[in-house]
């Protein structure tokens, strides 16, 4: 899923929480615990992780529980990943967490001279993928030894969705006939209208991802300046979409910056449209990035969703 490349970019610009994190901690919107190392602390905007004052960071990403297999990681020495992401496979290895099957990888993202370590493991309801990111600058500032400890910590807990929900920072009043499907990084909710939970897969359902930040004192949107930031976020998930239009829209939340575009799904060819919004609220940043099928009309479902996101 293309929702790391809005992870790692957010990386290097979020500051911390006040409450220090300690012992084993039950990463909200997971069904997963971890250990964070000393002097990481837990934030939640705009995703859940652990973040160092160098700004280094650990986060979860959790997914269907699908067995693991050291090959699908590529080869030592490979360059894995797109764009920015780009990463050189470093040192890879299987191993055991907590009794469970796990991969290891290490590496570097050369484009944004970070290292990264990571373990994913195979747990009984969910696969859950433990990142760490250092920046190069910051690899002096950390302890790495600890960090590579607590990557050893994490543990499967056992959570429903309904449960999970109840943790996010924000909470959907109206969700339209549709259903959370999964929770990406503690904070992103993931909806759709069918029964599939992939959205490169389930290309023939509805799909919304919401994202929560500060809005860093802003008060209101422009279609200009906030625009160009909302078609960044489109194209970090679909570098191929084609933007159609860019406007802002009076709705009964206030004022609403509304992006439409289409794309090409890789694997089918197959034309998907595409629209997002972004509004403000208590202080906070909404941004709702959709995908549906060409055909149909789907505008004032999706819009009820967006609609009734509300901070908590």
């Amino acid at each position: 899923m293309r929702l790391i490349a809005f992870v790692t970019s957010a990386l290097l610009m979020l500051s911390t929480m006040p409450a220090q994190a300690a012992d084993a901690v039950n990463v909200p919107g997971t069904s997963w615990s971890i250990e964070p190392p000393p002097e990481f602390t837990l934030t939640r905007d705009p995703i859940t992780m652990f973040i160092h004052p160098s700004k280094a960071a650990m986060m979860i990403m959790q997914s269907e529980p699908t067995p693991l297999k050291l090959s699908d990681l590529g080869e030592v020495g490979s360059m894995q990943g797109e764009g920015e992401n780009v990463a050189r496979m470093d040192e890879m290895r299987e191993m055991t967490i907590g009794g469970r099957h796990a991969l290891y990888f290490k590496g570097y993202m050369t484009l944004r001279n970070s290292h990264i370590v990571s373990v994913s493991i195979q747990g009984a309801k969910s696969n859950g993928m433990v990142i760490a990111v250092i920046p190069a600058n910051a690899a002096s500032l950390v302890n790495q030894a600890a960090i590579e400890a607590s990557l050893l910590t994490a543990r499967e807990v056992d959570q429903t969705i309904d449960q999970r929900a109840e943790a996010l920072p924000y909470r959907f009043d109206d969700l339209a006939g549709m259903r959370i499907a999964e929770i990406v990084m503690g904070s992103v909710a993931i909806i759709t209208d069918g029964p599939g939970s992939d959205m490169g897969g389930a290309l023939d359902q509805l799909f919304a991802m919401v994202f929560v930040g500060d809005a860093d004192g802003q008060s209101d949107m422009s279609a200009e300046g906030d625009g160009d930031k909302v078609r960044g976020q489109i194209a970090e998930q679909y570098p191929d979409a084609e933007f159609l239009e860019t406007t802002v829209r009076d709705t009964t939340r206030g004022r609403v910056l509304e992006v439409t575009y289409t794309r090409k799904d890789k694997a089918t060819n197959k034309t998907l449209g595409g629209i997002a919004w972004f509004r403000i609220d208590n202080g906070k940043g909404i941004l709702m990035i959709a995908q549906h099928p060409i055909t149909g009309f789907h505008y004032d479902r999706l819009a009820s969703i967006r609609d009734g996101i509300s901070i908590k």
